[in-house]
Formats: structure tokens, sequence, C-alpha cells
């Protein structure tokens, strides 16, 4: 018997309730399995009765179930290598899974039964796949099921939009349901919206099939952790590529996130996740924001006192901030250090570099870590290479190379260098294309004779 699942399933089933398994003597046929062994058809077969029989011991501990499960039963479920025929056979039919689902079980069995719905051949019968997913869906409203068989839920659904795209408008039919439900809780509100997320993310074709009222949520909520659970949502949506239609059903949530972070009453988790919400919305939903921001003002009452402003100035492009309040970027202190993101972000911008008129002075009176960032910032487009050739002070402190160099100025310098590299003799000029060049010759780091990288003592630019 060389099978390590064989080993381990006569192990098993050699056991009795009152000598049940050891978490010592499991952890002796896991590392078999480990060592190697990839999961395939008939594992599951082999090893499941062996299963079965422990986990009716009342005796097993939850150590032991916890290592059954996550170490033997789950590799074997994300590695696919089972199908339908054997699960049902081998485990149980789909009834037998969902009522293991729902039944109150150790949680890794929970999410271990809904994992093997994943293997479900919707050629077994099309209508009794559709019940299967609305029963599947329906988990998401027990209110205590544990958070990993949720998860589990999410991702069989995945998984189901992946493989057979019929099912769509059955699952989408099984979120809205839930969704029109007369009361939900908060909990249950947040996995609608995990799982339109999910739904969502196959919208890679452009599919504008998305029902108003799993877009549309109200954002004020009494219970702070919801709000900031649906403001999440809404930000999380900014990641993916949907139809203009979605954004447009979806602007009324943006501009109540836009009010929550005006409020005078929002406390500051609300405001800094409105923020960055905010500030996705206005890099990828530029039109979208400036609408929002045209009705409410924002922008042009933006300070840099107020922490979650800053925050805030950080993350919305140059060239809008340029042209709405553009007193801000020129009275902006450049040689700050605690506003150097700030000014990392408008060094992508034309518009707002022209307003900047960066100087020598006020640059290298930066912190050497801080100047770096923004010379990276600057080689990284022509307009602010340009610039950085005009500052021959600034030049020379990101491009020479000191005695002693900590480790994190030479990876700096070197992300530097290698911006810089990218470009041409017209650009830099020959003196400055020579520089570069020698020092990408040389390589990023700064070392001393005995080769070892030096404690970063270079805390200012001299």
């Amino acid at each position: 018997m060389s099978d390590p699942y064989e080993k381990l399933a006569a192990y098993l089933l050699s056991s009795t309730a009152t000598s049940p398994p050891t978490p010592e003597g499991l952890q002796v046929h896991i590392n078999a399995i480990r060592g190697g062994v990839v999961p395939k058809l008939g594992a599951l077969s082999t090893i499941w009765p062996g299963i079965l029989q422990v986990l009716a011991y009342p005796t097993l501990t939850n150590e032991s179930i916890a290592l059954l499960v996550d170490e033997v039963v789950e590799p074997i479920i994300s590695s696919g290598a089972s199908n339908w025929e054997e699960v049902k056979t081998t485990v149980g039919d789909a009834e037998t899974l969902l009522a293991t689902a729902r039944a109150d079980t150790h949680p890794k069995v929970k999410k271990a039964a809904i994992g093997f719905l994943s293997f479900y051949d919707f050629l077994d019968g099309e209508d009794k796949g559709f019940e299967l997913v609305q029963e599947i869906v329906a988990i998401i409203t027990i209110e205590k099921e544990p958070e990993g068989a949720i998860a589990r839920v999410e991702k069989v659904i995945d998984q189901f939009l992946t493989n057979y795209f019929a099912v769509r408008p059955a699952i989408l039919k099984s979120v809205l349901a839930i969704r029109k439900r007369a009361k939900n809780s908060a909990t249950v509100i947040s996995r609608v919206q995990e799982l339109t997320l999910t739904i969502l993310r196959h919208n890679t074709s452009g599919v504008d099939d998305i029902p108003e009222d799993l877009v549309i949520y109200r954002i004020a909520n009494d219970d702070i952790l919801a709000e900031l659970m649906t403001i999440q949502f809404y930000e999380s949506l900014l990641d993916l590529y949907l139809p203009p239609t979605i954004f447009i059903m979806a602007k009324p949530a943006y501009l109540e996130i836009a009010q929550t972070y005006k409020s005078p009453s929002a406390i500051n988790l609300e405001r800094s996740a409105a923020s960055r919400t905010l500030g996705r919305l206005s890099k990828s939903r530029a039109g979208v924001f400036s609408e929002i921001d045209n009705s409410l003002g924002i922008v042009r009452n933006l300070t840099l006192r107020d922490e979650i402003d800053r925050k805030l100035l950080a993350l919305i492009p140059g060239e809008y901030i340029a042209t709405v309040n553009p007193q801000l970027i020129r009275n902006f202190p450049v040689s700050t250090a605690s506003l150097v993101d700030i000014l990392i972000n408008w060094c992508h911008s034309k518009e707002a570099l022209d307003l900047l008129q960066l100087d020598t002075p006020n640059l290298t009176r930066l912190p050497v870590p801080e100047l770096l960032r923004v010379g990276k910032a600057l080689a990284e487009s022509y307009h602010g290479k340009k610039l950085l050739v005009s500052l021959p002070g600034v030049m020379e402190v990101l491009l020479t190379r000191r005695e002693r160099m900590g480790y994190r100025i030479m990876r700096l310098r070197g992300d530097v260098v290698d911006a810089l590299a990218e470009s041409d003799n017209a650009t830099l000029g020959p003196y400055w294309y020579d520089r570069v060049l020698e020092e990408k010759i040389r390589g990023h780091w700064g070392r001393e004779e005995n080769g070892e990288p030096k404690v970063d003592i270079m805390d200012r630019a001299a």
C-alpha cells in the first residue's frame, strides 16, 4: 500500500470512537500526502468512508476535524480532482450537501459541503440546477452562518458563472429576491453586495443586465460598520470593467458618499472611507466625479490643514485640481515632507507642475527618501524629465552616490535611474543622458569595499 491516501484511509477506518485519530497521527499521513502527491480522480472515493466514520465520533477533536478538512478534503476540492458523479456517489447528492451546509455542524464541514456543490453538473438537469443555485445563494441569509461558508458560497457562484454562463439569470434572480426582502440585516446586505460584485466581475463582455436594486444602496446607516461596507462596495465597483449604465445608476450613491465627506457631523472613519472612494472615482470615472464636484464644491474647498483633505488631494488627478483650485497648487509648500504624497500625485500632471514652479532650493530641502520618490514620479513622464534636467542641483542629488547608502535609499535611487534610463538623448540632453547610462551600467547599489550595504544614515539631502 504505497498510496498515501490509501494509508490514511486505513488509519481512519482502523480507529474507534474510544480511540479516535489524534492530530499527531493525522499529521504523519498528511505530511505524506503533502510530499508531492497531487490529488486525482478517485482520491475522494478512497478517503471518504474513513472520514465519514471518524466525523461521527463525538470524541473527535476540533483540531482533528480541521486537519482532515483543511489538509485532505479541501485540496481535492480546490484542485478539481473529482467530478459530480464521484461526489454524488461518495459524499451525497445536492440535497444532502445542502442539508449539511445548513446544519448545526462544524464550520469546516459546512464549508466543504458547499465546496462539493461546485462540482455539480448542470447536464444532470438544468432546471434542477437552477433550483440548486437558488438554494446555494439562500445560504447567505443565514445570519450565523460562518464567514468561511459564506466565502465558499461566493466562490462556488463565481465558478458557476465561469463554467456555466447560462446560470447567470438564475443567480441574478436569486440575489435580487434576497435584496427585495422587506427586512434584511446589515450582515445580509453586505453579503448581497459581495455576491453582486462577484456577478459584475463576469461582465467582461459588457453584459448590461444588472437590476438597479443591486446597484443602489442607501449610504447613511445607524450601523457605522454597515455604512463603511457599503462605501467599500462602491469603491470596489471602480475596479471592474462595467457598462456606463452601471455608473449612471450608481451616481446618486456616489453623490451621497460625497455629501458624507462634506458633512460636519461625519466622523473620521466615514470621511476617510469616502475620501478613498471619491479619489478612485476621480481617476476612473472623471465625468461622474466632475458632475458631483460641480454640485457640491468639494475640491475648491479642500485645504492642507485637514488630514483627510490631504489624503484626498493625494488621489485626485493634478490636472483637475489645477482647473478647479489652482491657488492651492500655487501656494503649496514643496519642501514639507509630510505632504510629499500630494506632491508626487501632482508630479504626474503637466498642468499641476506648471503651477508648482518647482525649483532646486525647495526640492533639496526634502529628506533624501522623499526627494527620490518625487524624482521617480517626475522621471516617469516627458514633461517631468524635462523639468528635472532643468534643475541640475536636483539631478546631482538624485544621481550622486554617497560613501554609505542604506538599503531603502539604494532601492529608491535605483528606481529613479531606471525611469530616467528609458529616456533618449534628445529628452535628457547629452550630459545627463551619459550620466544616467553610466549609473545604469554601474547598477543600483552603492556599496563599500566589503560589498555589504550600510545602515541608512542619509536623512537629508546636503
